[in-house]
């Protein structure tokens, strides 16, 4: 599968990276949301697992875009703010399949990514 990964945090996005890729998906890695924008211009994704709060253009702003653009690939978000009524109610209805909330446990990142695909 083809994954898109957003964070702000290179030793998480490289550590998530090493652990999806282990597990047999291929990782595009992104570390910021003009990034993953771009990259979503580039190539079809089958997942995108994504930072909600990001310098620049956050996981919200990505969202919102890829809607504008009618895209329908899967969204997994992480988050230090969940459960927050603010993030929920901005999430709400952005075709988010999964909600993690940060620090996100190995296990549970690929429990997620095997739900939603």
């Amino acid at each position: 599968m083809k994954i898109l990964l957003v964070d702000d945090e290179p030793e998480i996005l490289r550590l998530y990276q090493e652990l999806l890729e282990g597990n047999g998906h291929e990782v595009t890695a992104a570390q910021d949301g003009r990034e993953a924008l771009q990259c979503l211009d580039r190539k079809h994704y089958d997942l995108l697992v994504l930072d909600l709060y990001m310098p620049v253009v956050d996981g919200f702003e990505v969202i919102g875009e890829m809607k504008n653009r009618g895209e329908k690939i899967p969204i997994i978000v992480m988050t230090g703010h969940f459960p927050d009524d603010v993030v929920a109610e901005r999430i709400r209805g952005m075709k988010v399949q999964e909600v993690l909330r940060k620090p996100v446990m190995i296990t549970t990142l690929l429990n997620a990514v095997n739900r939603v695909v």
